[in-house]
């Protein structure tokens, strides 16, 4: 008994479909985190930002009881400033937070822009 084998144009139309199927299951997939998101945008920076202060503190309190003896350098003289520290260790989801609301306003500015570009400013004639 012999086996069907495909031909290349089946074997295309299948992978196609098959891929169409993939597709279609991470779109699924990317709908529901992005609602996820969008629902709860607001706790999870919330939580992030406190359990990165908490460990800050927590941190800071340590040094301070242990006394810290093991972090002091002899050549440095200049201390480091803990906002910078805390900026730094909480970068990317400043930036993402800083995107998010700088995004729609260069977004408005670039087409406000190109609609005077494309359009032009119409002076209005004095009759």
């Amino acid at each position: 008994m012999s086996t069907y084998k495909l031909t290349p144009m089946e074997e295309l139309r299948l992978e196609k479909k098959r891929l169409g199927e993939e597709r279609a299951i991470a779109s699924r997939r990317l709908s529901y985190q992005l609602q996820y998101l969008n629902d709860n945008w607001g706790s999870m920076l919330t939580k992030g930002l406190t359990s990165s202060v908490k460990s800050k503190f927590a941190e800071t309190m340590d040094n301070f009881s242990s006394g810290s003896s093991y972090s002091v350098t002899p050549f440095v003289t200049r201390k480091t400033n803990p906002w910078l520290n805390f900026a730094m260790s909480n970068l990317p989801l400043l930036s993402s937070v800083t995107w998010k609301l700088t995004k729609p306003a260069l977004i408005a500015f670039a087409v406000k822009k190109a609609t005077s570009v494309i359009f032009g400013r119409r002076k209005r004639s004095i009759k």
